[in-house]
């Protein structure tokens, strides 16, 4: 008898241990879901931060370069220098924009010429290598509104130290200076060096070295509000205005119809004139829109 008791206490404490085991165990199992769980949610909760402040950060303001309006530069004659102005068309100019085009000498009937480019782009090089000197004479005589639209979108075509975002932010920064009368300087001797396509785009210290050959003053004053940057010089090698490049090229691809460069415009309207054999077509369609003067 005392043997039977014997054996069914040890089978009690069995299955005594064997339970406090089981209720262990699910403790512990519990614990680790929980800080499981816990875990997750703190990646979760943080993973969500970062996506909402880069949201927020996407929806914040950033604010070009003065004398641009929505990515452009527009230039007209004014007595005896070049000014810039808002071409018409204009959506959202920005706080404080040029004045438009209308307040010109040429008025409200201004024969406007847009031109989209890239810097690294070859067939906007021959662009201007072909008919830039004719533009710029015609704004000097005060028959046109050259509006230049810069936008990047080659920086993989430049051994990939994006050169396209920084010579479009390096005119940008010319323009931010007031040096109107050198903005189409710089553009052209800018195309005059252009960098082999898909060989290394040019650095920073090139960069400035081309402005300063082509008159402008790389000491000048500047005051982009994303950047410490003080001078043209500072706001080359600190890329002051490559966001708002980026944000401008992407509004060109997506709401303005740009769908490569260089891509010319007389008064709104889209020409292919230019890319005719003959080269002087372009130019005639240009007087014609300007009124034949």
């Amino acid at each position: 008898m005392a043997k039977n008791s014997s054996a069914a206490d040890r089978r009690q404490a069995a299955r005594e241990k064997a339970r406090q085991i089981a209720e262990n165990d699910a403790r512990r199992e519990k614990k680790a879901k929980t800080i499981l769980f816990t875990s997750v949610g703190v990646v979760v909760v943080a993973f969500l931060t970062v996506v909402g402040f880069l949201i927020f950060q996407s929806m914040q303001p950033v604010a070009g370069p003065r004398n641009y309006a929505e990515g452009t530069m527009t230039v007209a004659k004014d007595g005896d220098e070049l000014k810039a102005y808002t071409a018409p068309g204009i959506e959202e100019p920005g706080e404080n924009p040029p004045p438009p085009i209308a307040e010109s000498p040429l008025g409200s009937d201004a024969a406007v010429v847009t031109v989209y480019f890239d810097f690294q782009c070859p067939a906007c090089k021959a662009f201007e290598d072909t008919h830039g000197k004719t533009l710029n004479k015609l704004v000097e005589e005060g028959k046109i509104a050259l509006q230049y639209a810069p936008v990047a979108f080659l920086d993989n075509a430049s051994g990939g130290n994006k050169y396209s975002t920084r010579a479009a932010n390096a005119a940008a920064c010319v323009a931010d200076s007031g040096q109107v009368q050198r903005y189409s300087d710089f553009v052209m001797a800018m195309f005059a060096q252009q960098p082999q396509e898909g060989a290394e785009g040019m650095e920073d210290d090139q960069i400035i070295k081309i402005a300063e050959d082509a008159g402008v003053d790389v000491s000048a004053k500047v005051e982009p509000e994303d950047s410490d940057a003080s001078d043209v010089r500072s706001c080359i090698t600190e890329q002051a205005f490559a966001k708002s490049v980026e944000k401008e090229t992407k509004a060109a691809f997506d709401e303005r119809g740009l769908s490569g460069t260089p891509r010319v415009l007389i008064n709104g309207k889209e020409t292919e004139s230019f890319r005719e054999q003959d080269p002087q077509k372009f130019p005639l369609e240009v007087l014609r829109a300007a009124g034949g003067n």
